[in-house]
């Protein structure tokens, strides 16, 4: 009786540690899943229909590779909470101070981003699969790139005066981007009030700043 009870013995911890073993793998995969998942997935553009210098200018490529992949900038956000919201508006609060450096930037949408700036909340923050991150900070709501975190969006809810010169703050916005590598920018007709634009057919990239509706918009996006 003995003999088959330490036999009965030995087989459950055969068998607890064969458990064991298979599930070791399980946890490791699992919590390597976790921390990919949890890391921006920038993706290379490699459509032709952007120039060697386009595909090779991390800002330029992954707004198109967003277009394709997930439409305009009302789509694919989920809510970030707890650090990684409280970072998310960190960043957004240093993105913030280097546009209110731009020289044309109005009086107006200046005066509301630094209101926003000198509030003590966080704010709501949001993230999609490409690693985008949209932040609202009072009045104020930025988007920027994952491979840059170059402000790809600032909206500014309240006086909507227009930039004394709007072209000149397309251009000093296109060089902080860094896409005025790109040579062929021409200004083009816009059917929206109060909207200023700038393209690049080579990075399928364009540069518009509008002052109406008590909003004012300086947005970078793609375009087929």
């Amino acid at each position: 009786m003995r003999r088959r009870l330490k036999s009965a013995g030995l087989w459950l911890l055969v068998l607890a540690l064969a458990a064991g073993s298979m599930a070791l793998p399980w946890m490791v995969c699992r919590g390597y899943d976790r921390e990919l998942f949890a890391q921006p997935r920038t993706r290379p553009a490699t459509d032709l229909a952007l120039s060697a210098a386009a595909r090779e200018n991390g800002f330029v490529s992954q707004l198109y590779e967003r277009q394709r992949l997930l439409g305009g900038w009302s789509e694919g956000w989920e809510a970030l909470e707890g650090e990684a919201a409280g970072a998310a508006a960190e960043n957004a609060r240093e993105t913030l101070l280097e546009l209110m450096a731009l020289e044309n930037l109005p009086d107006g949408a200046r005066q509301t981003v630094g209101e926003a700036l000198a509030q003590s909340g966080q704010g709501l923050a949001w993230r999609d699969e490409m690693g985008f991150v949209r932040v609202w900070l009072g009045d104020v709501y930025l988007i920027t790139e994952p491979v840059t975190g170059l402000p790809a969006r600032l909206s500014v809810y309240g006086p909507a005066d227009a930039p004394a010169d709007p072209m000149a703050l397309l251009e000093e916005w296109r060089a902080l981007l860094g896409v005025d590598v790109l040579p062929d920018w021409e200004e083009t007709q816009t059917v929206q009030a109060g909207a200023t634009e700038l393209r690049s057919v080579q990075g399928r990239l364009r540069l518009q700043v509008c002052a109406a509706h008590e909003t004012f918009l300086l947005e970078a996006a793609s375009f087929s």
